[in-house]
Order: C-alpha cells, then sequence, then structure tokens
C-alpha cells in the first residue's frame, strides 16, 4: 500500500504496512510512522510552475499530478525484494487533447482518468495497455480522451466569473461522479452518470444541486453495498447535506432536520472557526461519516438522534476545556450566581468531536476500520522559515 504525497515540483510516495490493529478496541492507541522510514520513492516533475494537485489509484499502478500548463500520468512497476519495496516509475506519453492541466483528479476502478481541466470541462482519459509487438514509444500503456463532460459549463455567461471545480468523488460502486466548487450558488456541485464494465449506459450529467447556505468546501458519497449510494455536501459554516441521487432531491434525513440544517446541529460544532475541508466514510459503516477539518475532526452516525451538545475526545484537553470555558460565560446566570464548574454530561456519543490531531494535512479510510491522518506540526513549518526581522520579547 502506497501514500502520495504532493510537495511543490515532486511526489513522495510511503509505504503503509499493514496495520497490527486487528482488534477495533485499539483504534484509541493509534500506531505512528516514522516520515524517513516509510519513504520508499521519490518522483521529480521537471516545470518552472508548481503541482497543484496529484492522485494515486487505488492498486497503486499509476500515478498522475498537474501543474498550470500539463497533465503528467505515470504507471508504477512495483516489486519487493527480501522485504525492500522498489517502485520503477514509467511517463506516458499524452496527445494534445490529454495534456490540458488540470485543477483536480481522480482514477476509477476501470483505468479512467478523470480530470477536472482549470478551464470548466472534465475530461475522461483511458488508460489501455499496448500489446508487446507494438511497443513503438517503449511505453506498455497508452492514454486517449475517451469523453469529455461540457453540460455543467454550458449556462456561463462569458462575462461572470466561475471558480474551478477542487474536489471529484467517485460512488463505492463507481456509477456515480460529483464534481464540487468553492461557491454556494446553483452549479456549486454536479453529478455525472459513468458507465461501467456491468452495464450499456452511457455518459451523462445527471443533476445540478440546488444553491446552499454557504459556499460547499467537499462532497463524499455514502453507502456501498446493499445501501443506496447517497451524496454528502459539506459547506463553509459547518453544515452538511445528505442528497438522494434517484431522486434528484435532499434525503429523509436531512428533510426530518429541517433547514437551514445550521440551527438543528451541535453548536460545538457550528461554532468552529475551522470550516469543515473534507468527508470520510469507513466501507464497514455506511451510514457513518467523519467530518474533517485542520485541527479536529468529528463523527456523524445518521442512524442515531442529534444532540443539543456534542463531547470532547480527549475530555481534558486544552482546548476542550477552553470551549468548555466559553460556552459557560455565554450562558445567562441571575445576579449573585457562581459559575458551574460543568455542565451535564453528555449522554449521546453521536457528534463527538475529536480534539487529539491538530495540522491535519490528509485524512481518509483506506480499509474497512483502518484510518491514515497525516499531520505537520507547526514547528517543523517555522523551521523552513527565514530568521525574522524583528523579536518581541514579553
Amino acid at each position: 500500500r502506497l501514500l502520495a504525497v504532493m510537495r511543490d515540483n515532486r511526489i513522495d510516495l510511503y509505504r503503509l504496512n499493514s496495520s497490527q490493529m486487528a482488534d477495533p478496541l485499539k483504534v484509541m492507541n493509534p500506531e505512528t510512522r516514522d516520515e524517513m522510514n516509510c519513504l520508499v520513492k521519490t518522483i521529480s516533475i521537471q516545470s518552472p510552475f508548481n503541482l497543484s494537485c496529484s492522485v494515486i489509484s487505488d492498486d497503486g499502478k499509476f500515478l498522475a499530478a498537474s501543474d498550470a500548463v500539463s497533465l503528467y500520468i505515470f504507471s508504477l512497476d512495483i516489486k519487493e525484494e527480501d522485504g525492500m519495496l522498489e517502485v520503477r516509475p514509467t511517463k506516458l506519453g499524452l496527445g494534445v487533447e490529454c495534456k490540458h492541466p488540470a485543477t483536480a483528479l481522480q482514477f476509477d476502478d476501470n483505468r479512467r482518468l478523470i480530470c477536472a481541466t482549470n478551464n470548466g470541462p472534465i475530461n475522461i482519459l483511458k488508460i489501455s495497455s499496448v500489446p508487446e509487438t507494438d511497443l513503438s514509444d517503449k511505453s506498455s500503456h497508452k492514454v486517449s480522451l475517451e469523453h469529455v463532460f461540457n453540460e455543467h459549463t454550458v449556462d456561463w455567461s462569458a462575462t461572470s466569473h466561475h471558480l474551478p471545480i477542487v474536489s471529484l468523488g467517485l460512488s463505492p460502486d463507481g456509477k456515480w461522479l460529483a464534481a464540487c466548487r468553492f461557491s454556494s450558488g446553483k452549479g456549486a456541485v454536479h453529478v455525472f452518470n459513468l458507465p461501467t464494465s456491468n452495464d450499456n449506459e452511457f455518459f451523462k450529467h445527471w443533476w445540478s444541486v440546488p444553491e446552499m447556505d454557504a459556499p460547499t468546501t467537499c462532497i463524499k458519497f455514502l453507502g456501498g453495498g446493499s445501501v443506496e449510494p447517497s451524496l454528502a455536501v459539506g459547506c463553509s459554516n459547518n453544515e452538511f447535506y445528505v442528497y438522494n441521487l434517484g431522486r434528484r432531491s435532499l434525503s429523509h434525513w436531512s428533510n426530518d432536520m429541517g433547514l437551514p440544517l445550521l440551527k438543528s446541529l451541535p453548536k460545538e460544532l457550528t461554532s468552529r472557526s475551522e470550516p469543515v475541508a473534507r468527508i470520510l466514510s469507513n466501507p464497514s459503516t455506511p451510514q457513518r461519516f467523519i467530518l474533517g477539518s485542520h485541527g479536529y475532526f468529528c463523527v456523524v452516525d445518521l442512524d442515531q438522534p442529534v444532540p443539543e451538545r456534542s463531547s470532547m475526545f480527549p475530555l481534558d484537553h486544552l482546548r476542550a476545556k477552553r470551549l468548555q470555558l466559553i460556552k459557560e460565560d455565554d450562558m445567562p446566570r441571575p445576579p449573585g450566581e457562581k459559575r458551574k464548574s460543568h455542565d451535564a454530561p453528555v449522554t449521546n456519543s453521536n457528534f463527538t468531536i475529536c480534539l487529539r490531531y491538530s495540522e491535519i494535512m490528509f485524512q481518509d479510510f483506506i480499509a474497512e476500520n483502518e484510518m491514515v491522518i497525516v499531520e505537520e506540526p507547526w514547528m517543523s513549518i517555522l523551521e523552513e522559515m527565514p530568521d525574522p526581522l524583528a523579536r518581541r520579547v514579553y
């Protein structure tokens, strides 16, 4: 298993060994990985521009990256000898129609690369194997343009400004594709239908999600297996909505919660200044998902009632105590009554907020009941900065 980390002009590949946490109860004791010991390969990309997005396929056989001027695709030949992992990247040749720079990338399970281009359209690139008798360019794969989605750009006026697509999402069955932009207007999230190897469907634009209360920040398909896929959309004010794709409408859960949803969610979540940056779902629990930000994440269970207050983990964390003091100061008290040391305990574990991690750069599930979190401590950032021009002594 490989984890790809994008830098300014290179992609670092890290090896993730199999987790030893077979017991789900051991999740409270996460296993740490040393960055230098896990590094197996660095792929440098010669370009005067910084990389803007990258993605690695689920099987680890392909890697794609893009900067402001071009798209790059590599095939990865992975071999393991004596416990050491060797990765040999091969850059694939791209035609003019396939080189367009992208703002978001996503691989599916059918060797297709989905590219949200910087000028609006979404290109679907097909990666196919080349017979050994036709290896003229010494590459065992060729890339071709299979389809272009333009339906979501037909109503764009020439004078209006439209933000680029920043996030792509695929449903667990590979039949649905969602594209998200940082906008609150209609068209911030589009849903497309993709053909799979098991049916005779075609590429088509399915739906444009209605206007939101706040700009959208992330998307995620929920469900899988016997559960019908649905789309969760997170907003910058920390509210989220769940949509039923078949009906092209809000799900029963979102309708029951009422509109706007912000009034029905715990204040510990909605009052945070850090917006939701990602939504991730455990494959083994389709009705549960996690709202992730840079300094916390919140566990949501759609089958459980929404509490008035969210519990914190760990309870003795400094940020949890600070939030508790702010809440108590905001509560009106009769004259002469002293502030209570604590409120009533929270009995519902739904919407629990975890504060154990900070400066989260990446967070996602890589297998059932197995999640990876990548942190970047502030001290390591400060060490790379130049010396200060002045230092104030307090």
